[in-house]
């Protein structure tokens, strides 16, 4: 849990940070967060292979460069991509998706393989993880503690009095795309149980999760089923993490999100709230593209307009995009459009349990 929950911000010690292995141009590299100052371990994203350095890779910087008669694995960005709508077409109409949906087109025309969606593995086959040590420097965003805003659950959690906690939210909180949701290797437990496990090593306080999230749903859904979903279970601790759905502008999102907090309040008066920042989806995902059109990055700036006593906002968007200044986006995610792997779902737990630890 430790290792999980180690901040990414503070540098250090980097524990499974992913990289996607892709050839382009006759190289097969990928890019590290920060430039290593020793390596621990380089091994397959399920954790059942290890890697040599110098037989099976190298180091250069940043980049991590397979060697050319090394036994790493790799790919080439043809499986990600169709080259125009008919071979997307093609592939919707195959019956070889988990899950359906139309061709989704990109910003320069070509459309994305949706061959990941519900198999991660399309995608995670290709990506190491790496354990290393850094003296490297974090330039972004560094999230903070904001518990001291939420009296009512800090006070049980310093006296440690059982706090319930309900997250209501999207397919992330459900806990796609992270591994032990799929029971694959290396069985990663989905974000909110490695966030819940980190608040109740800290304080000491028992700590009771009950997640009524749903995959595909908007603050829309979640302010129509509030009664069923929200207020049955009376809970201490809402925390919202919709956002991925909802194909709407960030001033909009942030009326919709006070909707939902004042919904829900007429109910639970006594609740309070954390509001996640959604992660980002694919950014070569183009505008047009029905829900996913590219409003997510605009959210963290507006929820933050809501925050007072009793609320607050967990960004994981900010941490997000300081992470793909040096990184790609194949790097982080489980399905190729819009679900994080095991590394950034753990890095929503941190997150999140920044904000609510003292």
């Amino acid at each position: 849990m430790n290792d999980y929950l180690r901040p990414v911000w503070e540098g250090g010690e980097i524990y499974r940070e992913t990289v996607a292995m892709i050839k382009s141009d006759g190289i097969c590299e990928g890019r590290l967060l920060f430039a290593p100052s020793e390596i621990l371990k380089v091994e397959s994203y399920d954790g059942e292979i290890e890697y040599e350095q110098g037989k099976d890779y190298v180091i250069t910087g940043t980049k991590i460069v397979a060697a050319e008669n090394g036994n790493i694995p790799y790919t080439d960005w043809s499986i990600f991509f169709h080259e125009d709508r008919e071979q997307a077409q093609k592939e919707h109409d195959s019956g070889k998706l988990k899950l359906c949906l139309d061709p989704i087109e990109t910003n320069d025309g070509r459309y994305i393989t949706l061959m990941a969606l519900d198999n991660p593995e399309y995608v995670t086959g290709w990506q190491l993880a790496v354990t290393y040590k850094t003296c490297g420097c974090w330039e972004g965003y560094i999230p903070v503690s904001k518990v001291s805003m939420l009296p009512k659950v800090y006070g049980k959690l310093k006296n440690k009095k059982q706090v319930n906690i309900l997250l209501y939210g999207d397919s992330i909180s459900c806990g796609y795309d992270c591994s032990g949701f799929y029971g694959y290797n290396p069985n990663q437990p989905v974000w909110p149980r490695i966030m819940v496990d980190g608040l109740v090593e800290h304080y000491g306080a028992p700590v009771e999760l009950k997640n009524v999230s749903v995959g595909g749903t908007n603050t829309d859904w979640a302010i129509d089923n509030v009664k069923e979903r929200v207020l049955t279970y009376n809970p201490d601790l809402v925390i919202l993490g919709f956002g991925m759905n909802e194909g709407c502008d960030g001033g909009i999102f942030m009326e919709k999100t006070a909707r939902l907090l004042e919904t829900i309040g007429d109910g639970l008066p006594d609740a309070e709230y954390v509001i996640i920042a959604t992660t980002l989806p694919n950014p070569c995902v183009s505008e047009p593209s029905d829900k996913f059109r590219q409003y997510q990055g605009e959210y963290a700036k507006y929820l933050n307009k809501l925050e007072k006593t009793g609320v607050v906002v967990a960004d994981v968007q900010s941490v997000q995009k300081e992470i793909m200044r040096h990184k790609p986006y194949i790097d982080l995610t489980g399905n190729w459009l819009n679900h994080p792997n095991d590394y950034l779902a753990r890095i929503q737990a941190q997150v999140i349990t920044k904000v609510l630890c003292d």
